[in-house]
C-alpha cells in the first residue's frame, strides 16, 4: 500500500507542469472566442455586411434618383475656316463660351419595366467676338419609356434579392456553426494530447517503481536479470513515448489557439465536456423541420427556382422588342434669360420603335429550349439535395441515441480498467501476479480511458454536425 501511495503521488503531483498550471478552457468558452475573435468568423462577418450593402443598394435603385448635371463653362477660342465666294478660305478668329446647368429626376416603374424622367435644363451660349449671348433651355420636361411586351427584370430582381438577402443572414449562422464544429475537433485533439501525455507520465513513473522494486528482488534473489532487462526496456519506451505525447500536445496547443483567433499562443488546459442532458428526446422529423426553416440552402433553393422561371420569361420575351417613348414639357429660347419662360413653348414628341427579327435559324426557340432544360436541372437538383440533407438528419439523430450510449459504456469500462490496473499493480508488488500479467492490465487502461474519450469525441462532433444541418440549439430547445 506504501508503494500504491507513492504511485498516486507522483502520478498527481508529478504531471508536467505544461498540463496542470495553465489556462482552463471549457468547449463552450473556446467556441464562443472563436466566433468572436478568429479570422474565420471575421470573414463570414464581413461576408455579411456586403451581402448587406448589396440589398441596400438594390432598394436604393427602386427609389427615384435625382442628378444634377453642369457645364461651367465650356470655354473656346480657336480660327474657324470660312470658304469664301470666290472659293478661297478665309481663318476667322472666334471666342465662345457654352453653360450648362440641368436636374434631372429618373424613377424606374416595376410594376410595367417602364422609366419616368423629369428634367429642367438651362444652357447659355456667349460669343466674345460678336459681343452676343443667348438662351436655350426648358423649364420643364417629362419623359416616359416604355417596353411593349418585353421582360421586366424588376418583377423579378425584387423578389430574388429579397431572398438573396434573407439566405446570407441564414448563411452566415450556418457559417458560425461551421466554425464551431472545427473548433470542436481541434479541441478534442488537445484532450487526446493532453490525455496522452498524462498516460505516458504516469506509465514513465510507474515503470521506473517498478523497476526500482526489481532492482530489490534482483539482489534478494527473487527474480532474473532477464526481467529487470525487459522492465528497463520499458522505462526507455515510456519516455519516448512522452516526449511524443509532449510534441503532439505542443502542435494540438498551437493549431487550437490559431482557430481560436489567439495571437499570444496562450498555454491551456482543456476539460473533457460531459454529455449534454437534453430536456426532451431529439424528433428526426422534429429536426428536419428546423432544417427547412433555418437552413441557407432551402432559401436558396427558392431563389433558384425564381431565377429559372425568370430565364425561361426572359428567353420567351427577347425574340420580338417593341417600345414607346413619350415627352411632354415646355422649352423656350432667346436673347434674354426670360426669353426661356415667356412667352412659354410646348415641345412634344412621341415614337414608337420595334426590332422583329424575321429569321433566326431556330435561336430564339433554342433559347427558350435551354432555359427549361436548366429549369428541370435545377428542380431534380434540389429534390436529390433535399433527400440528401433529410437523410443526413435522420442518421444524424438516430445515431445521437446510440452515441450517448456508447459514452456510458466506456465510462463504465474505464472505471473498471482503473480499479483492475490497481488491484495487478498490489498484486504484483506482493508478487502475486506476473509481469506480462501487470503490462497487460496497463495496456487495457490505457485503451479504455482512449475509447472514452474518443466516444465523447464522437459525440460532440455528432451533436455539432446537427446543429450545423438545422441551425438549432437543441440544449436549450431554441433557433441560432
Amino acid at each position: 500500500m506504501k508503494n500504491a501511495f507513492v504511485i498516486f503521488f507522483l502520478t498527481t503531483f508529478l504531471v508536467p507542469s505544461f498540463i496542470w498550471a495553465q489556462t482552463e478552457l471549457s468547449l463552450e468558452e473556446a467556441i464562443r472566442t472563436a466566433k468572436e475573435k478568429s479570422v474565420a468568423a471575421k470573414l463570414a462577418e464581413n461576408i455579411r455586411e456586403n451581402k448587406l450593402f448589396i440589398y441596400h443598394t438594390f432598394l436604393a435603385d427602386l427609389k427615384p434618383q435625382l442628378f444634377l448635371n453642369a457645364s461651367l463653362p465650356a470655354y473656346s477660342r480657336d480660327y474657324l475656316d470660312v470658304r469664301q465666294p470666290d472659293g478661297s478660305i478665309r481663318f476667322i478668329s472666334r471666342t465662345q463660351n457654352t453653360s450648362q446647368v440641368g436636374l434631372s429626376l429618373f424613377q424606374s416603374i416595376p410594376l410595367t419595366g417602364g422609366q419616368l424622367s423629369v428634367y429642367s435644363d438651362l444652357t447659355r451660349f456667349d460669343d466674345f467676338e460678336q459681343n452676343f449671348s443667348a438662351y436655350n433651355g426648358s423649364p420643364l420636361s417629362i419623359r416616359y419609356n416604355q417596353p411593349l411586351f418585353a421582360f421586366n427584370p424588376f418583377k423579378w430582381n425584387r423578389s430574388i434579392e429579397k431572398l438573396k438577402f434573407e439566405e446570407s443572414r441564414k448563411d452566415y449562422k450556418f457559417q458560425m456553426e461551421e466554425l464551431a464544429l472545427q473548433v470542436v475537433a481541434f479541441y478534442f485533439n488537445v484532450i487526446d494530447a493532453q490525455e496522452e501525455t498524462k498516460i505516458a507520465q504516469t506509465n514513465l513513473n510507474n515503470n521506473q517503481l517498478i523497476k526500482n522494486i526489481e532492482e530489490k528482488r534482483v539482489n534478494l534473489g527473487t527474480t532474473s536479470q532477464e526481467k529487470l532487462l525487459q522492465i528497463e526496456i520499458q522505462v526507455l519506451r515510456a519516455q519516448q513515448a512522452l516526449k511524443a505525447a509532449s510534441a503532439m500536445l505542443k502542435t494540438a496547443l498551437l493549431n487550437l489557439n490559431i482557430i481560436l483567433g489567439i495571437q499570444d499562443q496562450q498555454a491551456l488546459r482543456l476539460i473533457a465536456p460531459s454529455q449534454p442532458i437534453f430536456s426532451t428526446k431529439i424528433n428526426e422529423e422534429a429536426a428536419y423541420r428546423q432544417a427547412l426553416d433555418n437552413r441557407p440552402e432551402f432559401i436558396a433553393y427558392q431563389r433558384q427556382k425564381l431565377e429559372t422561371d425568370r430565364d425561361i420569361e426572359e428567353a420567351r420575351k427577347s425574340r420580338n422588342q417593341a417600345s414607346v417613348q413619350a415627352v411632354l414639357g415646355f422649352n423656350g429660347a432667346g436673347e434674354k434669360l426670360g426669353d426661356v419662360i415667356t412667352p412659354i413653348k410646348d415641345q412634344q414628341r412621341l415614337s414608337v420603335g420595334i426590332n422583329v427579327p424575321i429569321i433566326d435559324w431556330g435561336r430564339s426557340k433554342n433559347r427558350v429550349g435551354i432555359a427549361e432544360a436548366n429549369q428541370k436541372v435545377v428542380a431534380y437538383t434540389i429534390a436529390q439535395e433535399e433527400n440528401n440533407l433529410r437523410r443526413e438528419i435522420l442518421n444524424l439523430c438516430s445515431n445521437l441515441q446510440l452515441l450517448e450510449e456508447n459514452i456510458l459504456l466506456a465510462q463504465k469500462t474505464d472505471d473498471i480498467s482503473i480499479r483492475r490496473y490497481n488491484l495487478a499493480l498490489e498484486q504484483y508488488q506482493i508478487g502475486k501476479l506476473s509481469i506480462t500479467d501487470l503490462n497487460l492490465a496497463l495496456t487495457e487502461k490505457d485503451q479504455a480511458k482512449r475509447t472514452y474519450l474518443n466516444a465523447l469525441r464522437q459525440f460532440w462532433e455528432a451533436y455539432f454536425q446537427l446543429r450545423k444541418l438545422t441551425l438549432f440549439d437543441f440544449q436549450n430547445s431554441s433557433k441560432l
